[in-house]
This record gives C-alpha cells, structure tokens and sequence, in this order.
C-alpha cells in the first residue's frame, strides 16, 4: 500500500511539474511600416517541446489599401499588400529539432515553410522593469536587418517568445524594433496553463514544403512580375532601369544575401 501512495505521489507530482512548464500568452502587434497603423493579436502555446505562435485573420485591424511607392533617390518601389485568408497563421518551433515552419499562401500554392530555428546573440543588460505581475529584464539583439529590445521575465523560464523570437532564460514579454515599427506587447498571461496546447498545423498534407531560402526567391519571382506590371502603367518616356523591390516586412535581409 506504502508503495502504490508513493507511486501516486510520483504521478501527481509529474503531472504537476508538466503543467508548471506550460504557459499561454496574447500578444498584441503593432505594425507601423505601412504608414497606416495595423494591429493583431496573436496567440502564444509554449511547452517544454514547442511553442506554437497563431494569428486568426479575424483578429487583424487595418484598412485594406493596396499601393506601391517608388523611391527615386534608391530606384526602388515598396509594395504593400494586405492579404486575407480564412486560414489561421502557424509558426511552430520545435525544441528538440531546432527548427521551425510556418504555413504560407503564394499565388493559389499553399507552402509549409521551413528553416532552423535561429541563434538568436541576445546581449542582457542591467535595466529591470515590472510589466503586469512580472519582473523583467532588458536584453537587445539584431535579426534579419532590424535591431530589437525585448523585455524577459525569469519567473517564466521557458526559452520562447512571440514569432521567432527566442533565446533568453525566460519568457519574452514585449519587444520592439529601435525603428518602433513593430511591437509585440503581452495582453494575457496565464502560467501555468494546463490545457492541451495545438501542436501541428492543421491539414499539412494541403500544403507543399518548401525551404525558406527557395519559399524567399518565389516571393522574388512574383516581386519581378509585380515591378513589370507597374511598368506597363507607367507614362511614355518614363525611365525603368534595374528596379528594386524593396522589402518592409519584418524581415529585410536574410543571411544568404
């Protein structure tokens, strides 16, 4: 008897301990590189094993306004296209695999893209700072062209933040780019979480692979297509030489380039 109520202790205490490495989190993004601001919401699953990070389309604020800007002094144009989708946006980071995918719609082809989870050179400053109930510290990094600060708690050590973003002894909090472009602001926290968390993208066997080097050059391709469409609006006489387009996502440079 002594040993099946040690047994049970052992089970409960398992239980409880997996519960305690789970957290749920709601991001609000601020997206100012349009011009116009947009705000979503996005959704933060994080266990041990993955963090899955989701987006509903119905949670996006913006106004729909398709345009592109050319810039004479660069010769470039700036594309800005809002899409919409039914479908539910998912990056999922796999610890174990260091890796990471993300589902994507190119044209009429659904992509899983995939990559390796970036190693993320955070340098950890002496700044602390209460966000809600949590102590958090400073902590700054550069990734894929832009220059971050994030803001992690320790009280939460789980080695995950919102999108890509990773690396720090503790939860991310917030962050933003020192260009104030994007931000990533928690609304809801709940530690620990004991519900079940997704762990797949839904319907994976609709959507084609692709690596994120090969997924890059196909938004190029149709980034060509899209500058030699604005060619043909263009007035008689107009100069149309080596056209760039020019990125203003999140991500403006990748490391093969």
């Amino acid at each position: 008897m002594r040993k099946l109520y040690i047994l049970f202790f052992l089970l409960i205490s398992s239980i409880i301990k997996s519960q305690e490495n789970k957290v749920y989190v709601e991001y609000e993004i601020t997206n100012l590189s349009t011009g116009k601001p947009i705000y979503v919401k996005a959704k933060l699953f994080v266990d041990k094993r993955k963090s899955v990070y989701t987006i509903d389309p119905k949670d996006t604020k913006y106004n729909k306004e398709e345009k592109a800007t050319y810039n004479e002094n660069d010769n470039s144009i700036t594309k800005i296209i809002y899409k919409s989708s039914d479908n539910l946006f998912y990056l999922i980071t796999d610890f174990l695999k260091d890796s990471i995918e993300f589902n994507s719609n190119s044209r009429e082809t659904k992509f899983i893209v995939q990559e390796k989870k970036h190693p993320f050179k955070w340098t950890i400053h002496k700044e602390r700072r209460k966000i809600g109930d949590f102590d958090c510290i400073k902590a700054t990094t550069y990734f894929r062209g832009r220059n971050y600060i994030a803001w992690y708690s320790p009280e939460i050590p789980l080695n995950s933040g919102p999108w890509k973003f990773s690396g720090l002894p503790g939860l991310i909090i917030e962050v933003q780019d020192l260009e104030n472009l994007f931000s990533w602001k928690t609304q809801t926290i709940i530690y620990p979480f004991k519900e079940n968390t997704p762990k797949e993208i839904p319907n994976k066997e609709n959507y084609t692979k692709i690596k994120l080097k090969e997924y890059i050059g196909v938004q190029g391709k149709n980034s060509t297509n899209f500058a030699s469409l604005i060619q043909t609006k263009m007035p008689k006489g107009s100069e149309f030489r080596d056209m760039k387009i020019k990125r203003n996502g999140i991500e403006l440079i990748y490391e093969w380039e």
